[in-house]
């Protein structure tokens, strides 16, 4: 469906701590960091260059441990740049160069990332996982021909744009998740439930959980083709009411984002005429535990 977007939002995409590289920032300045994260769930560091043992090392040092991903190392590949490798930093994109295989084709849809939470221990489908995109080499343009994005939708406001009727009757609505990484078939992946409305554990805002379009509502779990419906129905609502922020890329950006705030969706590019490497990092905030 068309729906608008905007490269400059009134909460999301705003740049932080220009001028300083983010292996040398003082105590003072990543209290402000993450301030700026809770505050405006998308924001924007530019002009870094680092390494993924230096962008796991900074997740480490402001969040915690908590870093969700594979963290076995593999052997290196000799056509992949060493410092692009690091265990629990993935690489997006076809590193490799002009290809048609796509490492993050799954990413072209919407969703919210946290496909990793029902796997770890103790935390619950609610907590504070953060994802990092590092933009390292960046495509002059989508497949649309303009500059290459990625577009984030503040569910927040989405929830707060919604008739105070519709919101009541949300609130008390769960659904099952299956993360977009997975296929319906892999018995072996949970499913994982979370309530439609949720409150922010830092900012107390109230804001929607959606998933992406294979997430059940609880009690349509034997009517698949009913809760599809239902998702496409609430989610073209909340996108026909609420702007799109488009964060166009430049090469060394870091995006950073609150998965409880926002979905995204990555947009397409042409891997055959352009190459794109990006790194990718999901941690939990275990500071506010």
């Amino acid at each position: 469906m068309q729906y608008k977007t905007v490269q400059q939002h009134q909460r999301l995409g705003i740049e932080v701590l220009q001028g300083c590289n983010l292996m040398q920032l003082t105590d003072q300045q990543v209290w402000e960091f993450k301030k700026s994260l809770w505050k405006h769930g998308v924001i924007v560091v530019r002009q870094q260059h680092l390494t993924a043992l230096q962008l796991k090392e900074f997740a480490q040092q402001t969040f915690g441990d908590s870093i969700l991903g594979s963290q076995q190392p593999k052997p290196n590949d000799p056509e992949i740049d060493p410092n692009l490798l690091s265990p629990g930093v993935a690489i997006l994109g076809n590193p490799k160069g002009h290809t048609q295989e796509i490492v993050d084709k799954f990413a072209w849809q919407w969703h919210h990332d946290k496909d990793h939470l029902p796997r770890t221990e103790g935390l619950d489908m609610n907590a504070l996982y953060v994802v990092m995109l590092y933009g390292v080499e960046i495509p002059p343009e989508g497949v649309d021909g303009q500059p290459h994005t990625t577009e984030f939708l503040d569910m927040i406001e989405a929830y707060n744009n919604l008739e105070p009727e519709h919101q009541r009757q949300l609130e008390s609505r769960t659904m099952y998740h299956l993360s977009p990484v997975f296929k319906k078939s892999e018995t072996d992946v949970p499913m994982k439930i979370h309530p439609i409305v949720s409150t922010h554990k830092v900012t107390g805002h109230k804001g929607l959980y959606l998933g992406s379009d294979t997430s059940i509502l609880v009690g349509m779990e034997e009517k698949p083709e009913s809760a599809k419906q239902f998702w496409q129905e609430l989610f073209e609502t909340v996108l026909g009411r609420t702007p799109v922020y488009a964060h166009v890329w430049q090469p060394n950006d870091i995006v950073f984002w609150d998965n409880s705030q926002v979905m995204h969706t990555g947009i397409p590019y042409d891997a055959k005429q352009y190459r794109r490497v990006a790194l990718r990092l999901g941690v939990v905030d275990n500071t506010h535990i």
